[in-house]
């Protein structure tokens, strides 16, 4: 493999994403989804490519899974990026405002809504009360903010003590997420958020729909209220989207776009079309004075199914070592017929769905017995099964060795239902949200066999 040493791993990651036609929201999905961490978000991705931050060993073993990148090609980029020595402490990130400094970035009222007394508290309420089913680490949300750690710990204990936010424990990570039903304040402050801090995620949704549309810039008031600059509220949004060469957009889906837009932030949305492949930066809002500021958005695409990168049977040694070891023994007839655990899978996954709110405790253990039933189906596929005495752990290990790391999951759901089905303290729960993100990962994890399966043949 030809490997530029130079290259750092910002470079490899923005370049595999674009070769996969995924934006940084649809890559943050995924990663979310097969990783079972909803904390990766978009704004991660974001500094990830930007070089601000690099991901860790076991972030760049899921990215290879969804890039399909080589780990090695990552680990490699990882340490030019550190050779470089090009990380901050502090990102403008889209909700923080655009002026220079973490200093200047986390003091004064935010020219966007300047109902709140610092850009640091709408910077929170931005990032949490925009996406309620994610969890934000303290880390994160400074980062949203553009301010300390300690300044945001600060805000979040007031907004928890208001029943704006709730906080949980993931070891010694403190995670905090919006309230939710049972914060009455939630509701109309979320309203807010949407019709100021929330245009590029409507933008985004709504826009990222319409075939052909590969990049988006918001201009005008909005940005420059945004950015901090003071001034009146923006009566309407300004944007621009950019196609390819020789790419149309289908007109009626550009009419419901920009419907529902307007219908979501209560406000005129002027759209201007451009056909470009340069850096978005190099585009031009109509109307735009020279030297104010815009904003990228990323489109949001429907949700893709993520695939594994190949079939090959690397792990063959594994498996040899594991039949001799009487860990695993060879099966035939009935016993390597891979549906009845398929099936089984199916309806374990379809029950953990009627749970995740009322139960999510018991909805991730149907879910872990799922994905054991998925290891245990491409097993049976090649004629192979877990011996009677094996330990639990063989399945997961059998299958992560042939398939990749998105099957680490196996295992890692396993150990985690073993915790849950023999609880040592409090924190030892599965909230709805959680629940809901394993569901997505679980069912990937079932697309991603059953992609493979056809492929594969009696392992000898």
């Amino acid at each position: 493999m030809e490997v530029d040493f130079n290259q750092p791993i910002s470079h490899v990651i923005r370049a595999a994403r674009r070769q996969r036609q995924l934006s940084q929201y649809s890559l943050a999905r995924e990663l979310a989804t097969i990783s079972g961490r909803p904390t990766i978000t978009r704004d991660l991705v974001a500094r990830w490519e930007r070089g601000h931050q690099i991901p860790r060993l076991g972030t760049r073993q899921w990215l290879s899974v969804v890039l399909q990148v080589p780990q090695e090609r990552l680990d490699i980029a990882a340490a030019a990026a550190r050779r470089r020595s090009r990380l901050g402490h502090a990102v403008v990130t889209e909700n923080a405002p655009a002026t220079p400094g973490p200093a200047r970035r986390a003091q004064g009222t935010p020219a966007l809504l300047p109902v709140f007394r610092s850009r640091v508290q709408a910077g929170i309420l931005a990032a949490t009360l925009l996406n309620p089913d994610r969890s934000f680490s303290l880390t994160e949300l400074a980062e949203h903010a553009g301010s300390s750690l300690a300044s945001v710990d600060k805000e979040n204990k007031l907004l928890e003590k208001a029943g704006i936010l709730t906080s949980r424990r993931e070891g010694t990570i403190r995670l905090m997420r919006a309230a939710g039903d049972s914060g009455p304040l939630v509701g109309p402050l979320t309203e807010l958020m949407r019709l100021t801090y929330g245009v590029p995620q409507v933008i985004g949704e709504e826009f990222g729909c319409v075939p052909g549309v590969v990049r988006i810039v918001l201009g005008g008031v909005w940005a420059d209220r945004f950015a901090g600059i003071p001034g009146p509220a923006p009566e309407s949004v300004e944007l621009l989207l950019a196609t390819p060469p020789g790419r149309r957009l289908d007109e009626r889906a550009l009419t419901t776009a920009v419907k529902r837009t307007e219908e979501r932030l209560k406000r005129p949305v002027h759209v201007a079309v451009a056909t470009v492949e340069p850096e978005l930066d190099t585009l031009q809002i109509p109307r735009q004075r020279p030297g104010h500021p815009v904003v990228e958005v990323t489109p949001i695409r429907p949700r893709v199914v993520p695939q594994i990168a190949g079939v090959e049977l690397d792990g063959k040694e594994v498996i040899t070592q594991l039949l001799r070891n009487g860990q695993l023994e060879m099966a035939s007839g009935p016993a390597a017929n891979s549906q009845p655990f398929l099936q089984l899978a199916g309806k374990h996954i379809a029950s953990a769905e009627h749970l995740t709110d009322a139960s999510p405790d018991s909805a991730f253990v149907l879910l872990a017995q799922a994905a054991q039933l998925i290891g245990s189906a491409m097993l049976a596929h090649q004629g192979l099964r877990a011996a009677a005495s094996a330990p639990d752990h063989v399945v997961g290990t059998a299958v992560t060795a042939q398939f990749g790391h998105q099957f680490s999951q196996v295992e890692a759901l396993r150990q985690r239902a073993r915790e849950l089905q023999a609880p040592t303290s409090r924190d030892s729960h599965v909230i709805p949200a959680e629940a809901k993100t394993y569901l997505g990962t679980v069912r990937s994890l079932l697309a991603a066999a059953t992609e493979v399966m056809p492929k594969l043949g009696l392992f000898s």
